[in-house]
């Protein structure tokens, strides 16, 4: 049952155009569900997806996708707060696959505090502090994964959403953001805010969509990255745009691989009788064998 059967919604803009007319963002995608369709449940990270999305647009100059008309910031606060943790099957793979990309970088980073962003239950907060970060923090707006996280770093989980005033400026060597930008209604005020609090010569990295990644372009509207959750979606080109924006540098911009099991991979793909596949990849004996591969998630380093 949804939490509430009438919500306020709320017309968003092109992050990069004066105005977002028509003919500049024509509809790439109308929307396809009903309020009551909505739960805390559809908040939750990594679950399989119902393809319910919003009117989707897309901006002819600069590829941006996002969503024309959302819930306004006190839906999504009640919805998000009741969210879940999905993937802790799953949590030792995320680890490594964000862990890789910036395990030889951080050896000449400062390494005394960090923040991660939607941080969950924590999972990444422990890969940084078993890596040499002394204090390590957390923001997140599900109330049920701080009540998991893992005892020595839950008190340093805030409960709620990131924004100003939460943290001092200049405060972070590391500032961490993994899938959470495009899940916002102001990513550019976010990275804005993130570039008040980490230091100077400190850091940030996030990793996200790529509407131009393989499966976003062959799946379509069924594409998981197609989704009510999802505001804002970016490419490799138009992401470090925004974040020049914010007045980071650019370090690096790349496609994250990631490896989960088929089984995994057979849960989320938008694939048609999906009892025949898990049959049959289980009958050939790999349905619980790990597949790495660039399944449409890219990250990028910047630094203050």
């Amino acid at each position: 049952m949804s939490l509430i059967h009438k919500y306020n919604y709320i017309r968003k803009e092109c992050l990069f155009c004066d105005n977002t007319d028509v003919a500049g963002h024509p509809v790439l995608y109308k929307k396809n569900f009903k309020d009551e369709d909505l739960n805390a449940e559809v908040f939750s990270a990594r679950r399989t997806t119902e393809h319910f999305h919003y009117e989707m647009v897309k901006c002819v100059k600069t590829g941006l996708i996002f969503s024309r008309n959302i819930l306004d910031d006190d839906a999504l606060n009640e919805l998000y707060k009741g969210s879940v943790v999905t993937f802790g099957e799953q949590t030792e793979f995320i680890k490594r696959d964000y862990w890789k990309p910036i395990s030889n970088y951080v050896k000449n980073w400062s390494n005394t505090k960090a923040l991660d962003i939607g941080c969950s239950n924590g999972f990444f907060l422990e890969v940084l502090k078993d890596n040499g970060y002394e204090e390590v923090y957390g923001v997140e707006p599900g109330e049920e994964p701080k009540a998991i996280a893992r005892v020595d770093i839950r008190d340093n989980i805030h409960t709620g959403f990131y924004g100003p005033g939460l943290y001092p400026d200049n405060f972070f060597d590391l500032i961490t953001c993994f899938q959470t930008l495009d899940h916002l209604s102001d990513p550019l005020g976010m990275l804005r805010n993130m570039y008040k609090n980490v230091k100077q010569g400190g850091h940030a990295y996030l990793i996200m969509h790529n509407t131009k990644a393989l499966q976003a372009k062959l799946f379509g509207e069924k594409s998981p990255i197609i989704d009510v959750e999802h505001i804002y979606l970016f490419n490799k080109e138009n992401l470090p745009q925004l974040c020049k924006k914010a007045g980071f540098k650019v370090v690096s911009v790349f496609d994250v691989k990631n490896g989960y099991p088929y089984s995994y991979w057979i849960r989320m793909a938008p694939l048609p009788i999906k009892k025949m596949w898990v049959a049959l990849f289980k009958a050939v004996g790999i349905y619980n064998t790990v597949l790495a591969i660039n399944a449409g998630n890219m990250g990028i380093i910047l630094e203050k």
